[in-house]
């Protein structure tokens, strides 16, 4: 065997995160303190795969019924690398890793691939390998961003829109009240689509103080009128809104507008500024609506892809 492949356990956080920070292609959110937050609601299999006694690689996971997931509580997942990892690895460590499972009683792997606009250093190894190994494609959702440093332009409402909201009196107020924010998602999210936030207020709460350079509140208002705001992910070379929301009179005000253009100015550094998927369905149904509001921003698609392997038939 090339791998030594173990099981995560919680003596094992200081090295995983040590490991993360030092990666290739980690992302803050594949941290423990983030990973961790909702440790009660799944049984965590997450892998450490060490080469000639170092760490190379690590995969976080959960396990339900006898399936080996991507972690379900993170967005995207997928092998985070240690620097420089070789392509002909990458397809040792997948033939490794499907007879580690097998022997611990997993049946099936469901994987999430991490779209390359959040990675440090792209890499793409591993959807080769999940091509050439059988992998089946079930599910693929369409995410929308900004190529900052290819800024298509707004569309003409969004320039009109944005121009208007110039005139309105606007501001920004950085790491604000989560609660009132979370309230206004909350109340969104029930009468558009029947759902809840994957996050409480108190969550948000949690993880801002954990990452405070990477997670904030941005908040929008007309003098003291709360309007919206977005709840923002920084970390690599983009910015995400993981929740971007505005109430009636935010909208009226050109809001949303306002913010994305103190976006684009603040952190023009970046490369990559991300507003999330706009499909329904496991990714077979596209949210026009959604869509099209994202493209008048000058937004474009990536696809992020999720595989299948059963592994004991």
């Amino acid at each position: 065997m090339q791998f030594e492949i173990i099981r995560y356990t919680p003596e094992k956080q200081k090295t995983w995160d040590e490991f993360i920070g030092h990666s290739w292609n980690g992302v803050f959110l594949f941290y423990r303190g983030f990973m961790d937050y909702h440790q009660d609601r799944f049984t965590d299999h997450s892998l450490m795969v060490y080469k000639n006694n170092k760490l190379a690689a690590v995969l976080p996971c959960n396990e339900q019924e006898g399936v080996l997931s991507s972690h379900q509580g993170l967005t995207y997942g997928g092998w985070v690398l240690a620097p420089r990892f070789a392509a002909a690895d990458m397809e040792v460590l997948f033939d490794e890793m499907e007879a580690y499972l097998k022997a611990n009683g997993i049946r099936q792997i469901d994987y999430k691939h991490k779209p390359p606009v959040f990675e440090k250093h792209t890499n793409d190894y591993d959807s080769w390998v999940l091509w050439k190994k059988g992998y089946s494609l079930w599910r693929r959702d369409l995410s929308f961003f900004i190529d900052l440093k290819n800024f298509a332009g707004f569309a003409r409402d969004k320039r009109y829109r944005f121009n208007k909201a110039g005139r309105n009196n606007l501001r920004i107020v950085e790491n604000g009240d989560v609660h009132t924010y979370m309230t206004l998602v909350a109340e969104n999210l029930s009468k558009k689509y029947n759902t809840k936030p994957v996050h409480s207020p108190n969550e948000v709460l949690l993880l801002q103080s954990r990452f405070p350079k990477n997670l904030q509140t941005l908040l929008v208002y007309h003098d003291d009128t709360f309007l919206g705001g977005t709840w923002l992910f920084s970390d690599n070379d983009f910015i995400h809104t993981q929740y971007l929301h505005f109430n009636d009179v935010g909208r009226d005000l050109c809001a949303a507008e306002f913010l994305v253009g103190y976006l684009m100015e603040k952190y023009k550094e970046k490369r990559y500024l991300s507003f999330g998927t706009s499909t329904e369905a496991n990714g077979m149904e596209l949210n026009e609506g959604l869509a099209s509001f994202k493209e008048g921003f000058g937004a474009s698609g990536f696809c992020h892809d999720f595989y299948r392997k059963e592994l004991c038939k």
